[in-house]
């Protein structure tokens, strides 16, 4: 008799690989993306991430917090803005006070002094005061005021109507004020509202136009209101106006009696920005944001870089009349921008002061161990560190692992491949993470619906990293029985170790959530750790029809 041949099991077929649909995994983590809806997420990216630093496929780790204090306000003191500059080797922080007083901060000792009393700074704010340096001597400070300029070479803080006593001597001129400062081509350039002042080359102090120093106002259209800040960078000064970028080059002095010339051009006739503070130098390129979002001019090219964040970009109107701040950063070897603004939260729908952060290609946001009101960088042997201040306090950002913030991370929405015509289930959840820091590791799941989400609600399960005990013997192995006092009670230790240092691979747990839509965030507390993979499996519920 013959015997027919059997073919091989279909997949499916065997009882124990049950046809399923595909898991709904998240492992790539390219970046947060709001600018369509939940469920339009590309699949390699995620819906929100908070706290945490796309470093690559199978890597997303949590971003340390803040440093220790580095500058405290005197007693009711606060902080209004600063910036940094350095004399010679020495790191300062140039901090202005909210009633107008200076303070330089030695970053590196946290010895600092008041340069300048009470009321030097009559309007102190970052859209009223610039700073800058000329080489590492001086550091130049312009406020708009009548008498707005100053110079402070580490000792003496001069101010207008001083006998100057440095490079190029001279009086310190009264009469000029302005809200944006920067060197270049070995002269100093001021912008005040529409207008722009420039020294004789050389010389600190001398703005004369009969010693080839001057100044001109602009009468473009597209110049709304005025220049927020004047930026040195590619071999041009660029003029950032509230709406519009101009650059100035080819700047020279000839003629007697001496005439400065240079060539003014326009790269771009309607986008700038009112938000001095958030001009930042890239390289050779200037990124800032405005109203709409965050650009970078590449030459004379302004392009939008920020459509990632449109969803929640705005989501503050008008900022909440904040002023936007940014600053620049090196964390885990990566260079990052960050820009501090109000937005509201995409898990739980309430206004927080956020990072929004760009590591030149990808997208997240974060916090710190205190609520930050201005964040600015300093940058000295070429290391880029980000600092913020409370009002109070001035530390350094991105530094320890820190327990002092909650992270997290939402996934897309995924649907039935069959379409919104059926309702799925998810019913089993696996994670693997790697730990690197073992404060407070447990993960807070949320398993999520369009008809669920959890904004805040309570968590459906909780992930755990294994712990091992611990027995602790004397050479004779005769068990040690280690005790504690409590409340004046004598209690036993418990001794216990934890994954420490290693891949975590969470066992499976049991989920339930039913939805035409379903997805799911990740919640902790956690000091340092990365995830890996996490995913949720899924069948198909019902039909809709």
């Amino acid at each position: 008799m013959a015997i027919k041949a059997q073919q091989p099991a279909a997949q499916g077929d065997q009882p124990w690989q049950p046809t399923m649909p595909p898991p709904m995994l998240m492992e790539e983590f390219q970046g947060l993306y709001t600018s369509t809806t939940r469920p339009g997420v590309k699949d390699e990216a995620c819906w929100w991430i908070d706290g945490y630093i796309p470093l690559g496929r199978n890597d997303l780790r949590t971003l340390p917090g803040t440093g220790p204090v580095v500058f405290r306000a005197p007693t009711g003191k606060t902080i209004a803005f600063f910036d940094f500059t350095n004399i010679g080797p020495t790191p300062y922080s140039i901090v202005i006070g909210a009633t107008g007083e200076i303070y330089a901060v030695n970053t590196d000792t946290g010895a600092f002094s008041t340069i300048a009393p009470a009321g030097t700074i009559t309007n102190p704010s970052k859209q009223n005061v610039g700073i800058s340096q000329y080489g590492s001597q001086y550091v130049l400070i312009v406020a708009k005021q009548t008498n707005g300029y100053f110079i402070w070479d580490g000792t003496t803080f001069f101010t207008p109507g001083m006998s100057f006593t440095g490079v190029g001597g001279g009086t310190i001129p009264t009469g000029i004020g302005g809200t944006t400062i920067e060197t270049y081509a070995g002269r100093i350039w001021i912008g005040n509202g529409a207008t722009i002042f420039f020294s004789v080359p050389g010389s600190l102090t001398d703005f004369s136009s009969g010693d080839g120093g001057g100044n001109f106002t602009s009468n473009d259209s597209f110049l709304r209101v005025q220049y927020t800040q004047l930026v040195q960078t590619n071999g041009f000064l660029y003029l950032i106006g509230d709406s519009s970028i101009n650059y100035i080059s080819g700047v020279q002095t000839s003629a007697s009696p001496p005439v400065t010339t240079f060539t003014n051009q326009n790269a771009d006739p309607e986008v700038g920005t009112p938000y001095s503070a958030s001009v930042t130098v890239i390289g050779r390129n200037i990124i800032f944001a405005n109203a709409w979002g965050i650009h970078v001019s590449y030459g004379a090219a302004v392009t939008k870089i920020s459509e990632a964040c449109d969803g929640f970009y705005t989501s503050v109107p008008n900022f909440g009349g904040q002023q936007l701040s940014a600053a620049k950063s090196i964390v885990y070897g990566k260079r990052l921008w960050s820009l501090l603004c109000p937005v509201i939260d995409q898990f739980t729908g309430q206004q927080r002061n956020k990072l929004i952060t760009w590591n030149s290609q990808l997208w997240f946001v974060s916090e710190q161990d205190v609520v930050l009101t201005y964040i600015r960088h300093q940058e000295i042997n070429s290391v880029l560190t980000a600092w913020g201040t409370d009002g109070t306090t001035l530390r350094r950002l991105f530094q320890n692992p820190s327990t002092g913030f909650t992270k997290r991370v939402m996934s897309k929405f995924w649907r039935s491949q069959l379409g919104i015509n059926m309702k799925e289930t998810a019913n089993r959840f696996w994670a693997s993470a790697q730990y690197y820091n073992l404060s407070d590791p447990n993960v807070n799941v949320y398993i999520e619906s369009e008809n669920a989400a959890s904004f805040g609600g309570t968590a459906q399960i909780q992930l755990v990293p294994g712990t091992t005990n611990v027995e602790w013997t004397t050479l004779g192995t005769q068990v040690m029985n280690w005790t504690t006092m409590v409340l004046g009670v004598s209690t036993p230790m418990k001794w216990t170790t934890t994954n420490a240092g290693g891949i975590v691979v969470f066992d499976p747990r049991s989920v339930a959530q039913q939805g035409v839509y379903l997805g799911f965030t990740l919640e902790t507390n956690s000091a340092d750790m990365a995830w890996i993979s996490a995913m949720i499996g899924n069948a198909l519920w019902n039909y809709r029809g």
